[in-house]
């Protein structure tokens, strides 16, 4: 029997993408399936054992790229497929930053009448980061732009954003603007385990920077 809770959020889902992520996202959905919320695992053509989770948790979808796509790529492959099945959607990494015990807090706001909502995190891994970040706080009202926990209503998700060239920051930069109907909840990251897929110091911040003129242009 499903409980009250589980179908309450059934029309909800949380999108992970992940590269190489067996043992983290292994601890993880443990905690996460607790919470009755569907998941979605979009693998990144992993080369460890990520894609044998499904086998594990018979609870998730694993959708598997059969080339790398990338960190965005990977999240929007999961978006296109949760607009067909889902009113609302949660992007979250799978590197224990994004602390689970927000998802209720981030589906309540959006059932609450938000259209997107962001964790705006508490510390930021890169100077660059923070700096734009803060910019686009002060001027646009997004607190956290570059942040990868959010919530999204999917009906306003117009499938044109779902496309190669257009990055999660810039779909979410222009919802904003146009729909003026963001929430932004404040969040305490935990400390990452494993290197950010995302870059390091430098290809990270090169990657924020190319977001932020592509926003601009």
């Amino acid at each position: 029997m499903i409980s009250d809770k589980y179908k309450k959020n059934r029309d909800t889902v949380i999108i992970i993408p992940a590269k190489d992520e067996f043992n983290n996202l292994k601890k993880l959905l443990k905690n996460i399936l607790t919470k009755k919320i569907d998941t979605i695992i979009i693998d990144d053509n992993s080369k460890d054992k990520t894609f044998s989770l499904n086998k594990i948790f018979n609870k998730i979808l694993i959708l598997k790229n059969k080339k790398t796509l990338g960190y965005d790529n990977s999240i929007k492959k999961g978006l296109r497929y949760a607009k067909k099945k889902y009113s609302y959607a949660i992007t979250m990494d799978a590197d224990f930053e994004h602390d689970p015990k927000y998802l209720y807090k981030i589906i309540k706001n959006l059932k609450d009448g938000y259209q997107i909502v962001i964790g705006e995190r508490d510390r930021k891994n890169r100077y660059l980061e923070s700096l734009l970040s803060n910019f686009i706080k002060n001027f646009y009202g997004i607190n956290d732009l570059f942040s990868g926990y959010r919530g999204i209503d999917l009906n306003i998700l117009d499938k044109k954003f779902l496309i190669k060239k257009f990055e999660m920051p810039f779909i979410i930069f222009n919802l904003h603007n146009k729909f003026k109907n963001t929430k932004n909840i404040k969040i305490i990251c935990k400390k990452r385990i494993g290197k950010s897929k995302f870059g390091g110091l430098f290809t990270g911040n090169t990657k924020i920077l190319s977001q932020f003129i592509k926003i601009f242009l």
